[in-house]
């Protein structure tokens, strides 16, 4: 009888952790946005997604690796090229939130980061290459100023 329980918790657990990927092509998906892009429900034969997707059809070699709640991204998602990760992004309820990274084809060198509050820019966005930085405060494009002392240098 031990054994038998245990086997059952095992199997349990091992269907809880090992979430089955459902792959999808992007043609077959529908997608719905609020009036300012930034919110979007997703949904797949009038069935709002739900679980792990690998969703492919973008681009030749190219996929993304998004998990949905109710049609709304939800946590990490990940773009891959030819196997190798080029893009990570967070979501939260189906906005944007935290750092996007997008990394060059090999994956090692970060090209460019990009700041998301409740699906707006919000922060410092960096870009490699000309070494640039834009500065959002809630969405809109602020310029850096420097002080001291209270005056402006």
């Amino acid at each position: 009888m031990k054994k038998l329980l245990l086997i059952l918790v095992l199997i349990l657990f091992n269907h809880i952790s090992a979430q089955e990927i459902k792959e999808v092509e992007m043609c077959d998906l529908k997608f719905e946005t609020n009036s300012d892009s930034t919110e979007m429900t997703v949904y797949k034969n009038e069935k709002l997604l739900s679980g792990k997707y690998k969703i492919s059809g973008v681009f030749p070699g190219q996929y993304s690796l998004t998990e949905f709640i109710n049609g709304k991204a939800e946590g990490k998602a990940e773009t891959f090229y030819e196997g190798v990760r080029i893009r990570e992004k967070y979501f939260i309820n189906g906005l944007p939130n935290g750092l996007w990274i997008e990394y060059d084809d090999t994956g090692k060198t970060i090209m460019r980061k990009i700041p998301y509050s409740n699906g707006i820019f919000h922060g410092i966005a960096w870009s490699y290459g000309n070494d640039s930085e834009t500065y959002y405060w809630y969405g809109r494009i602020v310029s850096k100023d420097e002080y001291e002392k209270y005056q402006k240098n």
